[in-house]
């Protein structure tokens, strides 16, 4: 009796463990799953002005990244930021202007692939396009003109002391008094915000969970736990003999 009491409790647990590991998989299949839901890109917001969603002089919100903008100011200063992406492996340079609002507070505009020699732009200018977060890692040594990253840290001084945090890339420019070139204007895709690896490391403990239920199911069939079993019912018919005698 007491060795069908305890083989079905061993049976019971070996069948609750393999239960809890294929749970614990399909777990993190689900969250691997609603990660790649979550930062997938999403259609594109109505156009909101830049000073709804972002504040000079702070740390640019998550809500505002990959928004379209719109600002209307005059450019002040130009630069160059040498060796950024522009598409897949094509690297080149980029025009980036400092964009200064009405409130006087400013911000970076990329307007597009940077000519040979900056052009002079006046007047005032209307435009919109995709707000970014700042850079972190500088892409060129560079020289007095140019950007090694597009940072408006880089930038701070008394003549802009507080800018809005992030960069916009152009979509569409228009001067309000005077005619320009018109910018060579590079692609503003949306920006992932997935945290690099983590998709793949809830991928990587499925099939670890996994593995071990797989384990687990066929541990029986293995000689050793077999013999283990074997000698384990021998003792018990041992022992049951004993107290018979008694």
């Amino acid at each position: 009796m007491k060795r069908v009491a305890r083989t079905a409790l061993l049976a019971l647990t070996w069948l609750v463990l393999i239960f809890t590991l294929v749970q614990l998989g399909f777990w993190q299949l689900h969250r691997a799953q609603a990660l790649n839901v979550a930062t997938a890109p999403t259609p594109d917001k109505p156009l909101v002005a830049l000073t709804e969603v972002a504040t000079a002089g702070m740390n640019l919100p998550i809500k505002a990244v990959n928004r379209i903008v719109s600002a209307t100011g005059v450019y002040e200063k130009g630069y160059v930021a040498r060796d950024q992406k522009i598409t897949g492996e094509t690297k080149g340079d980029l025009d980036v202007r400092v964009l200064r609002l009405a409130n006087n507070y400013a911000v970076l505009v990329v307007r597009g692939i940077s000519k040979e020699e900056l052009p002079n732009l006046s007047g005032e200018v209307e435009i919109t396009g995709r707000l970014y977060p700042r850079q972190n890692v500088d892409r060129a040594f560079t020289k007095p003109g140019e950007l090694s990253r597009i940072d408006p840290a880089l930038i701070v001084s008394k003549e802009f002391p507080f800018l809005y945090d992030g960069y916009i890339i152009l979509k569409s420019e228009k001067f309000l008094e005077t005619n320009s070139a018109n910018p060579e204007f590079i692609d503003a895709p949306q920006i992932s915000q997935r945290v690099a690896g983590f998709y793949w490391q809830h991928i990587s403990y499925v099939v670890v969970w996994w593995f071990m239920a797989l384990l687990l199911l066929v541990l029986p069939l293995f000689p050793q736990m077999r013999q283990r079993s074997y000698i384990s019912i021998a003792a018990d018919q041992k022992a049951s003999k004993k107290e018979k005698k008694r």
